[in-house]
């Protein structure tokens, strides 16, 4: 199995100076990793994106009646084999000796929209990071920006950064932390003479939101018997599942809608054009503060044509090899993914019987008063309260 080669050891604070206090005493290092992948891509007739009239003619190429199904827009396959450099986070507890679930490592992957700060929020992070709650509960935990974001690699949008390159990278990253490797590339990592140090992971548990439960789902399909556990948030598989479309994302160019940020993502990079637009598709009025809003709007981050056309090629496939406890947990108003009203919309035994019929346990929980950006709704401390009980009930 291919192995992961370290990069730089860039800090071990967090990078933001806007950053609250609590996040100053934390242990976390960031680092660049090299991760080589091969993956099955495909490639698809679409339009290119080069401008805003671009990015609205695609929306209306993909959500027209007539439009036809991704599938049948292949006309080829394509075998990608590359090494992409990848930006994470690693965090353990303080004294970690002392916990029991330090060598639970929890590896975490964002959705579209945003970067790694979606598990890990500058603002407020007492009520809003989840980063911060899991290393309260002892947990040691990786977040890292999927290929196409933030800190890592920016490839071409249409063929290489489509969900098959990006599920094998969560699965190289999971592999390196089951092998050592991951451990061992940190704990050789010094900043100013100190080293640091973390314990061995001798369990996996995969959280994922949204797109990023597509790549964590998309890895028990392929490669179950490296995960111990999984979380699927912002995301079920049947019901009112994909009726939203791609319309409700208000989805620009990014070149065009923030030149100072985006203009260096080249063709095919979209981004959501406005503060409303990310409204619509990720908070529900009356349960989210404001200022978190623009917040969110503020850290906003680009998506690809390519993972748009190609979001269900790591779904919908059964996961024989998975055993470990698996948990659904949705925003009670998540629009994106129930179309404003999770309660009731999902087919809980067809989930058991049909795709994850190995799992020890398979459950759904509705957090209420959320919409699909759980960490960022009011009650996020409660959306993150009920993942470490389900994981505790199911001794991870």
């Amino acid at each position: 199995m291919a192995s992961l080669l370290l990069g730089a050891v860039i800090s071990i604070l967090s990078k933001s100076s806007n950053a609250a206090p609590s996040h100053v005493h934390r242990s976390c290092i960031d680092l660049d990793l090299s991760v080589p992948v091969t993956a099955n891509n495909s490639i698809y007739d679409v339009p290119r994106v080069d401008n805003n009239i671009d990015a609205v003619d695609l929306i209306w190429d993909l959500d027209r009646w007539t439009a036809p199904a991704t599938a049948d827009r292949i006309t080829a396959m394509k075998t990608v084999q590359q090494t992409f450099t990848i930006s994470v986070q690693l965090c353990v507890p303080d004294d970690y000796d002392d916990s029991e679930k330090a060598n639970i490592l929890q590896i975490a992957t964002h959705g579209f929209g945003f970067d790694k700060r979606y598990w890990d929020s500058e603002l407020r992070p007492e009520d809003y990071s989840y980063v911060t709650a899991a290393l309260k509960a002892g947990y040691s935990i990786l977040t890292y920006d999927r290929l196409g974001v933030g800190n890592s690699d920016k490839p071409d949008a249409y063929e290489i950064a489509q969900t098959p390159v990006e599920r094998e990278i969560l699965k190289e990253l999971t592999v390196l932390a089951r092998s050592g490797g991951l451990t061992a590339a940190a704990a050789s990592s010094t900043r100013s003479n100190k080293t640091f140090e973390v314990p061995d992971f001798n369990k996996i548990v995969l959280v994922g939101h949204s797109l990023g439960s597509r790549l964590t789902l998309g890895v028990l399909s392929e490669y179950g018997d490296i995960v111990d556990g999984a979380v699927a948030t912002g995301l079920i598989l049947n019901g009112r599942f994909g009726a939203v479309g791609q319309r409700a994302f208000g989805l620009e160019y990014a070149g065009d809608s923030e030149p100072r940020r985006f203009r260096e993502r080249g063709s095919g990079y979209l981004v959501q054009g406005t503060e409303s637009s990310v409204q619509q598709i990720f908070f529900k009025k009356g349960y989210f503060d404001p200022e978190m809003l623009k917040y969110a709007e503020k850290i906003k981050e680009t998506g690809t044509v390519g993972e748009f056309v190609s979001l269900d090629a790591v779904l919908e496939q059964p996961a024989p090899g998975y055993s470990g406890p698996l948990l659904f947990a949705l925003g009670e108003y998540d629009f994106a993914v129930c179309e404003g009203n999770c309660t009731g919309s999902y087919d809980l035994e067809a989930l058991k019987n049909e795709t994850f019929f190995n799992a020890a346990d398979v459950r759904v929980h509705i957090q209420p008063g959320s919409g699909h950006a759980l960490t960022m709704h009011s009650n996020a401390t409660g959306h993150f309260e009920a993942i470490f009980e389900y994981l505790g009930e199911n001794g991870l």
